[in-house]
């Protein structure tokens, strides 16, 4: 049996390829546009923001340094007034003679005491001062002749205690003239009017009201007394 013929003459010619481009998809995504970007604008535009907070940490820094100064200084002041206040006891001298006074203060109750002993040089009587404070009242009590000196106080509790205070350093040298202007007051009115301090103070004494005068109004048929 003799082999199939192949007849190479009968193959059909190549086909040629086309040199036209393909054709695009319809539903192609297109090629992304080139962005431009302001590299010296967003330096320039960053430094700014930086100076900016630069500034404003400088300034915050210095408020509150300025803050926390103020501060500090306000609670020295604080503590330093309040620790004052808080001196129970003060010495000081008063008239020609230098005669010794002792100052007990009471903050709570807002009442200040003075008591000086009798002197034979000049004369005085033994005596013992309370300013109260909360009845802007003032007790001046003569110990040797048991009589209670009750006038108005015309001072604040801080300004009574910057006043003696003074006197520590300089000899108390003012003097009143007060005039007695009533008579002796009942118990009753004492306990109402000077409420219980004064009225202790004065409890084993007779009361009179007082006013001060000037030292040339001063008749002798006035009773004065001076403190």
């Amino acid at each position: 049996m003799s082999p199939p013929k192949v007849n190479l003459a009968g193959k059909e010619p190549l086909q040629t390829v086309s040199d036209e481009p393909l054709p695009e998809k319809g539903d192609g995504l297109e090629f992304p546009a080139v962005i431009n970007v302001e590299t010296d604008r967003r330096v320039q535009s960053h430094r700014r923001d930086c100076k900016r907070q630069r500034a404003r940490r400088i300034i915050c820094g210095i408020s509150l340094v300025i803050i926390v100064a103020v501060a500090a200084l306000g609670t020295m002041a604080l503590v330093h007034r309040l620790r004052k206040h808080h001196r129970r006891h003060m010495s000081c001298r008063y008239g020609k003679g230098r005669l010794p006074e002792n100052v007990d203060v009471d903050e709570m109750n807002k009442l200040i005491k003075v008591q000086h002993d009798r002197d034979e040089a000049s004369q005085a009587n033994a005596m013992e001062m309370l300013h109260e404070y909360n009845r802007q009242m003032v007790a001046y009590k003569d110990v040797d002749k048991k009589v209670c000196y009750i006038d108005r106080l015309d001072e604040t509790f801080e300004e009574g205690y910057e006043r003696w205070e003074s006197y520590e350093k300089n000899d108390r040298t003012d003097k009143r003239t007060l005039k007695v202007i009533s008579k002796p007051i009942e118990v009753d009115v004492m306990r109402h009017v000077m409420d219980v301090h004064i009225t202790a103070h004065c409890s084993d004494s007779k009361s009179v009201w007082v006013m001060e005068i000037e030292e040339k109004e001063v008749t002798s048929e006035m009773e004065v007394i001076y403190v």
